[in-house]
């Protein structure tokens, strides 16, 4: 289980946006989690930042069992889900960001929920601990090993 302290991780993948995001699509649904919403941020105004084309969308994701086990639980709960996983990339690079909203807000989720809160944090985790590493930057581990010595 996933501590609440845990606040979500970035990975860069070194596989186009329009790669990297069906094998998220197909990684969440293997950890049985279900994309309840999604929106494609791309063309708002605020992000284009004039570096070339690229790509966002946003996931929102949970499971059934767990949002209704946090809700049941304390109606509460239900301001911290579902869980945010933003995508960014272009034909070279992808990034993926998600964050446990409890710890990323500094709010504590109540008492009764924070169990299945934690557990959906960790199962995105999982999943997404999946995702292909970046490749490390040319000559980055002849360097390190010329260090070594």
């Amino acid at each position: 289980m996933m501590h609440s302290a845990t606040i979500g991780d970035t990975r860069i993948v070194t596989e186009a946006y329009g790669k990297c995001l069906p094998l998220i699509r197909r990684l969440l649904e293997d950890a049985d989690l279900s994309i309840v919403e999604e929106f494609d941020i791309s063309d708002a105004p605020y992000f284009r930042l004039g570096i070339g084309s690229r790509h966002c969308i946003v996931l929102l994701v949970d499971t059934p069992v767990l949002l209704f086990e946090a809700i049941a639980l304390d109606r509460a709960a239900a301001v911290f889900l579902p869980i945010h996983i933003v995508i960014c990339g272009n034909r070279d690079t992808s990034y993926v960001h998600w964050a446990n909203p409890a710890a990323s807000s500094g709010l504590r989720p109540p008492t009764p929920s924070k169990e299945p809160l934690d557990e959906l944090c960790s199962r995105v985790t999982q999943a997404l601990s999946r995702l292909p590493p970046a490749a490390e930057p040319a000559g980055y581990g002849r360097t390190r090993q010329r260090d070594a010595l």
